[in-house]
């Protein structure tokens, strides 16, 4: 359950954008119950074993509280928070259920004194009918103060790995060790030159010349934002059959598409590469369709978001590990909001080594036109925790309101959403 209050959300718009956005993710909306002030939506998750689930919403437009979410579901939890920071009007206002549970876990802890761990007693039979009891070693309560200058935190249900904003200790949660490889971006932008930054991309495109002009920004916030980085090398095998046609190449100009890693340059090569390709290859009618065996070594330095919800907008970001130094908390701002880390590196890892395999399965598929067999061999190394500084930057235009993410290291702009066209 989380409560937002003083954003000016308008709740027969909010049905109508979360169902919507709903659907776009799969879900199928079994049943919709609505109310003067309030709704109610029975979901239904995809896949064949997807259970049914709701959210209740009521209240005011500058008093909504939300239901029926569990604390884990973090996919419906953005879905409701992305929801609500487009329709509101006054974004600033705007707290998630995680900022908000953290607040509630420190205000307990300032007045309520710490409860004796109470002994282990037996399970009464009533209790033993209802869960039968679980062999498994005790949970370590989160740390509520710095392991190294005893400096009070505040740890949420998500985080994994946090780091002291006083002294820059960083440890994992569950276990207190010291995480050692930390490092950072510094950031080189002050509030105006971010503003500046996402006006020229508000701007960006022939359809929205004067976009800039019109819109109003509303908030200026500095996040360092935690990415796990891992050094990995990759040898795939592969077999298959050329001389079929042009799919190697159709292949190849797909994944310069979309490649998010590669620049606007080497993109435009590859699709010239890949029609020049095509073209010579449709010209030889006689062509006889040839085996392929061989293998292909790759070397990777790969960045993961290590938080699981918040930024959408960041589809990938390339970080500069050139510009890295060592973390130092009194390199960041204070008035910069610090995200602790989501994603511990065995997690990292795991979602790593899979993107790695999918990207040598995509480059494998561009040598042949049929591939056959394909057999990536991934090897990871040791991660690093790097906190990177990101400006978020919100404006409203006609009403509508977005949000442009700009790299306070590069001054680069990391997505963000715009206007399709420039509003008459």
């Amino acid at each position: 359950m989380a409560r937002y209050q003083g954003m000016g959300i308008d709740t027969k718009a909010l049905l109508e954008k979360m169902k919507s956005s709903m659907e776009k993710q799969g879900y199928k909306i079994e049943r919709v119950l609505t109310g003067e002030t309030s709704f109610l939506i029975e979901y239904k998750k995809p896949g064949m074993l997807g259970a049914k689930e709701t959210i209740g919403v009521k209240g005011s437009p500058d008093d909504l509280l939300i239901s029926g979410i569990r604390e884990d579901n973090e996919e419906a939890w953005f879905i409701v928070e992305d929801n609500l920071i487009t329709l509101a009007k006054n974004p600033q206002a705007f707290k998630s259920h995680t900022e908000q549970a953290a607040a509630a876990q420190a205000m307990l802890k300032s007045v309520t004194p710490a409860a004796p761990i109470a002994a282990e007693t037996s399970p009464t039979p009533q209790e033993l009918t209802v869960a039968p009891p679980r062999v498994e070693s005790p949970r370590r309560p989160p740390p509520s103060k710095c392991g190294k200058c005893s400096a009070p935190l505040s740890v949420t249900q998500e985080d994994l790995i946090i780091t002291c904003r006083y002294c820059g200790f960083t440890m994992a949660v569950a276990s207190g060790e010291e995480i050692r490889r930390h490092s950072m971006l510094e950031n080189h932008l002050f509030t105006p030159q971010a503003v500046e930054t996402a006006q020229k991309y508000m701007d960006k495109g022939i359809f929205r010349a004067g976009v800039a002009r019109d819109a109003r920004i509303t908030a200026v916030k500095l996040r360092f934002i935690p990415f796990w980085i891992f050094p990995a090398n990759a040898t795939t095998y592969f077999s298959g059959m050329t001389g079929r046609g042009i799919m190697g190449e159709l292949r190849q100009a797909q994944e310069a598409l979309t490649d998010k890693r590669a620049s606007t340059l080497s993109k435009l090569g590859k699709l010239v590469g890949a029609g020049i390709s095509a073209y010579m290859e449709s010209q030889q009618k006689d062509r006889q369709p040839t085996s392929v065996s061989s293998s292909f070594s790759s070397h990777y330095v790969w960045p993961i978001l290590a938080r699981k919800t918040l930024l959408s907008e960041i589809s990938y970001y390339d970080v500069p590990v050139a510009r890295k130094i060592p973390f130092d908390v009194g390199r960041i701002p204070s008035e910069a909001e610090f995200l602790n880390t989501e994603y511990n590196e065995e997690e990292a890892k795991t979602k790593v080594k899979s993107e790695i395999d999918a990207k040598e399965r995509l480059i494998a598929s561009g040598k042949v036109d049929n591939l056959e067999t394909c057999s990536p061999s991934v090897s990871i190394g040791e991660g690093e925790l790097v906190h990177v500084p990101v400006w978020f930057v919100q404006y409203s235009v006609k009403s509508e309101n977005y949000v442009i993410l700009v790299d306070g290291s590069e001054g680069k702009v990391l997505g963000g959403g715009r206007p399709l066209v420039k509003f008459s």
